[in-house]
């Protein structure tokens, strides 16, 4: 039976998601009703109202930015669609806009109440509206076009409907007077073209210019397709959506990257078959030359070196991954002794080892949550993204998650990052509540790594270790100098050498991991500074669960 707090959970969280959609519908009949209302005659019974107290240069002025505010409310509907934060300010600003100028127009207060009323409705959503990007370059789907397109050729049709008695002659065009309802339809006609064209425009020779949109519900979709076939599990974290997604014309391949300043950051190789990963490094170079912005490839294997080095970029080794065997894993002799002691500590408490599909996750989220949220509170810590994942429910629901109970109660989790052909099983997020029985992550590993025996997997990854492999020898690069300073006098901030320490137990196969930039030792810096900054953007990104 589901604990109370659970079902709560899980309500407040349908409704969370369920938010965008309704607000969009919303926007943009919002957005209709704004345009319908200035694209009709002033109400006969107010025109003397609005003589006395509306110049007719007040009302001019307020028809031609009612049909600007209107257009742009339903662009807007696509951006809350997608929860996107600068669309809920953008709607919240243009409802109030259409309801002063609907007031400055007409004296049309009906329609300033319902614009007012929309944004009292909108406004305490904004929990549901957290994803950063750029609406202006948002992925238009052919729906929406169409819905869009049909919505303004039916005011138009509307309009010119009830204005066919009506002779059209040329000088309606320079009328204006309170009484030039049909001229103000007309030109409203061309402000609401005007408006769509320089939207297209914008599309048209803007985006090539700037980095694409983050991904949205579809792109995850596609993505998640692709990811189930690659071979680096790296790739899952494309489902994060905090990261561009350049595609392949297919789709059948993707390259997921940050953009930090006049910084470009490809995190790991792109992803998908061999021939269409080359010609995304390509395509990311021009882009990125485009762009006047400096190319790098953060976390790649030494199998990718041959690409970075065609593509003109210098890898940098910034540490090591630990690859556990899985098949010849196991707890027996001396170096055994310390892993069968933990095992049989949670023995004793009868801690139970658990693997959850992704469609059984729905009911768990409260409580993964809860942890999560007590982690980060215990450690001091705050979320990370870019080349971590983070606790998001959308991202959650798309993997498997391990976890550990101990009296029925989930204490530690971590989500799976399989590779296809079995090639190894890694893991992402890893969260412990904090009255949970010390060790309680070796024991999650150690039961990963049986599983991952089990599932017929290669290796276990146990992650990265910073630094790690990195000897300051006399004729050692200046960067591998550097490397062994930081790694050797910052272990009391970060722990390099107790990380990889822990990490060791195992008896994991080293696997060097690079950083390719543009540039030499000096390019490195700035390079890393930029991941650090894309990693403390996650806050912005997403919608808090």
């Amino acid at each position: 039976m589901k604990h109370p707090k659970d079902i709560r959970g899980l309500v407040l969280d349908s409704v969370v998601r369920l938010v965008p959609k309704v607000m969009a519908v919303l926007m943009m009949l919002a957005g209709a009703l704004l345009l319908a209302s200035v694209l009709s005659p002033i109400d006969p019974e107010a025109l003397p109202f609005v003589r006395k107290w509306l110049p007719l240069e007040v009302v001019e002025l307020s028809h031609i930015a009612g049909a600007v505010t209107g257009v742009l409310l339903i662009f807007a509907a696509r951006g809350l669609w997608e929860r996107i934060d600068t669309a809920w300010y953008m709607a919240l600003g243009l409802l109030l806009a259409g309801a002063f100028l609907s007031v400055t127009r007409e004296l049309a207060f009906g329609v300033a109440e319902v614009m007012v009323l929309c944004a009292l409705i909108l406004l305490p959503c904004k929990r549901a509206f957290s994803r950063k990007s750029r609406i202006l370059t948002l992925t238009l789907k052919p729906g929406w076009l169409i819905v869009t397109a049909a919505l303004l050729l039916l005011i138009a049709i509307g309009g010119f409907y009830f204005y066919e008695r009506i002779p059209y002659g040329h000088t309606l065009w320079q009328r204006f007077s309170y009484e030039a309802s049909v001229s103000r339809f007309l030109r409203g006609l061309v402000i609401i073209a005007a408006t769509v064209l320089l939207f297209a425009l914008y599309r048209l020779f803007g985006i090539a210019r700037t980095a694409p949109d983050l991904p949205d519900e579809d792109d995850i979709e596609d993505l998640r397709g692709v990811v189930q076939l690659a071979d680096d599990p790296q790739a899952w974290l494309a489902l994060t959506g905090d990261k561009h997604i350049l595609w392949n014309e297919d789709r059948t391949a993707f390259a997921m990257y940050g953009v930090s300043g006049r910084s470009w950051v490809v995190m790991s190789a792109p992803v998908g078959p061999e021939a269409e990963v080359a010609r995304l490094g390509w395509r990311l170079k021009e882009m990125a030359s485009l762009a006047k912005a400096k190319l790098s490839f953060y976390r790649v294997g030494p199998e990718f070196l041959p690409l970075m080095l065609d593509l003109g970029l210098r890898p940098f080794k910034i540490g090591e991954e630990a690859l556990v065997p899985a098949q010849s894993f196991d707890l027996a002799g001396k170096k055994g002794y310390a892993f069968r002691q933990v095992w049989r500590r949670f023995e004793q408490v009868e801690a139970t080892f658990e693997i959850i599909a992704p469609e059984a996750l729905e009911s768990h989220l409260p409580r993964l949550k809860a942890i999560s949220d007590a982690w980060l509170e215990d450690k001091g810590a705050k979320e990370k993204g870019y080349s971590l994942g983070y606790f998001d429910a959308d991202y959650m629901r798309l993997t498997p998650v391990a976890v550990i109970r101990i009296g029925g109660e989930i204490m530690a989790f971590a989500n799976l990052w399989p590779s296809t052909g079995k090639a190894s099983l890694s893991l992402d997020l890893m969260r412990y509540a904090p009255d949970a029985p010390a060790n309680i992550m070796e024991y999650l590993f150690l039961r990963l790594i049986f599983h991952a025996r089990d599932e017929g997997f290669t290796y276990f990854s146990l992650g990265m270790a910073p630094l790690g492999g990195l000897e300051a020898k006399p004729l050692s690069p200046a960067w591998y100098k550097i490397a062994a300073l930081i790694y050797a006098y910052g272990g009391e901030v970060y722990n390099f050498d107790g990380l990889r320490a822990w990490k060791e137990k195992f008896k994991p196969v080293w696997k060097p991991v690079y950083f390719a930039v543009s540039g030499n030792e000096t390019a490195l810096m700035p390079a890393l500074w930029a991941v650090v900054n894309l990693g403390g953007r996650v806050d912005k990104l997403r919608d808090e669960d």
